[in-house]
């Protein structure tokens, strides 16, 4: 309990002691003899006995009753005592209640407060979100803008190469016996993968009114279990008699050989062991039917009936690229020859694949060294582009006056198919050789491909 109870309990029994005295003083008084009795009754022993007790009782009842009035005084003593006790309690529990009231208050402001704050937060928060997104698209904008500028100045000023005419429209057909067209071109939207394939004759080959010896091919391998895309370039050798027919059979042939092997293909590629061994073996076997095949263009044209391999000499380049969604983007890259694939990011390119590196001191063709195959696995992130290119058009990426002018027009969104191959056959001056490539833009996902759609 508290002091302040304690306090009130000694004050109330203080009053009951004073009273109970009070009370017990009064019935003396009214049963007590007269204090002056006759003399005969006062001068009896007895009398005398009973006066001297009635004094000692009244003395006692004296001091009784100092006793009581102090008592009295210190129980009024103690009560102003109890009643100042009680004001500064009153007044400490105001003071608190007060303060409580005043931490309530602050309390109610201070939650406002926060609530005031998590309000301006969010609104910064959204207002920097719109800021952002005004920016980007204020970048996109200008880099939109600055895109059609290039290409308005690079249109303003003279062509790359000496003759202002379309490099799409020759000026005269092909002959030979051999012959075929011109330039073909071919393309895909494939989801997150866009691909655009094309072969153009040389300027030497049209200035001697010759045809065009190389190949392009896009095809599903729809033997490999997962949704795998087949591209491949074939290079016809200028001096070959029948290149162009056999860089034909080469590719078509190898679409063959890679559907005959497409189950063990998609193990050794896909499997989770990832067996290279089988894998090599697998490609050496596909590349081997593709020669038995391309011999049969010329079988009987040789000395002896028998094939003439000089005659239908082509390096092969094939490419497998893993389609659907994806971070990062399996393929396979493999051939013969002297073809190279390139990979542009960043705006620059580089070489990441050439299947010659394995004889670097004599050209490997197909058919005669089919057994020979190279071939690498690698990986692209979304935005990268790869080129299949025969060896013409491989230089021209590379070099530094020319690989620029295609980056510009590569990176990041695919062309239609009459730019792509307008681009291909730009005015700029090279070796002459004939212009074959497959480029093929990884997006990451569709979504981001249709985004990136001219």
């Amino acid at each position: 309990m508290t002091t302040t109870t304690w306090l009130i309990i000694l004050l109330v029994l203080s009053v009951v002691a004073n009273v109970a005295l009070t009370a017990q003083l009064t019935a003396r008084r009214r049963t007590r003899p007269p204090l002056l009795p006759s003399r005969a009754v006062a001068d009896s022993p007895q009398t005398l006995r009973e006066l001297e007790s009635t004094r000692l009782e009244l003395d006692q009842a004296r001091r009784a009753a100092d006793h009581a009035t102090g008592l009295v005084q210190g129980r009024d003593l103690e009560l102003g005592r109890v009643r100042g006790l009680l004001a500064q309690t009153r007044a400490e529990a105001a003071d608190a209640a007060g303060a409580a009231e005043e931490a309530l208050s602050l309390r109610k402001e201070r939650e406002e407060l926060l609530a005031r704050l998590r309000e301006l937060e969010e609104e910064v928060r959204r207002r920097s979100r719109e800021r952002d997104d005004a920016q980007t698209q204020a970048l996109t904008r200008i880099h939109e803008l600055e895109r059609r500028l290039a290409e308005a100045e690079d249109s303003a000023e003279e062509p790359l190469g000496p003759e202002p005419l379309s490099p799409a429209i020759p000026r005269q057909l092909p002959v030979g016996r051999d012959t075929t067209a011109d330039s073909s071109v071919d393309g895909a939207d494939l989801g997150p993968v866009v691909v655009r394939a094309a072969s153009a004759r040389g300027d030497r080959a049209r200035h001697d009114g010759e045809h065009r010896r190389d190949a392009v091919l896009l095809r599903f391998a729809e033997e490999i279990p997962a949704p795998t895309l087949l591209s491949a370039v074939a290079a016809g050798s200028p001096r070959g008699r029948w290149s162009q027919s056999a860089a034909d059979r080469a590719c078509r042939s190898l679409a063959t050989q890679v559907g005959r092997y497409g189950e063990g293909l998609g193990r050794a590629l896909y499997g989770p062991d990832g067996d290279d061994g089988a894998l090599g073996a697998l490609l050496r076997t596909a590349l081997q039917g593709v020669a038995h095949s391309m011999r049969l263009v010329t079988r009987g044209e040789g000395p002896g009936g028998e094939a003439d391999d000089a005659a239908i000499e082509v390096a092969l380049t094939g490419l497998l690229t893993r389609l659907g969604d994806g971070r990062e983007r399996e393929h396979l890259a493999f051939g013969v020859g002297d073809g190279a694939l390139l990979r542009l990011r960043d705006g620059e390119w580089s070489t990441v694949f050439t299947p010659g590196d394995s004889a670097p001191h004599r050209t490997l063709r197909m058919p005669a060294d089919a057994a020979r195959v190279g071939w690498e696995r690698l990986t692209t992130l979304p935005g990268d582009v790869l080129a299949v290119c025969s060896p013409p058009m491989a230089e021209l990426l590379l070099r530094d006056d020319a690989g620029p002018w295609f980056a510009a027009r590569w990176a990041g969104r695919q062309p239609y198919l009459t730019s792509f191959l307008s681009e291909v056959n730009v005015p700029v001056r090279s070796t002459g050789g004939d212009r074959s490539v497959v480029c093929l833009w990884d997006f990451g996902d569709a979504r981001e491909a249709r985004s990136a759609t001219p």
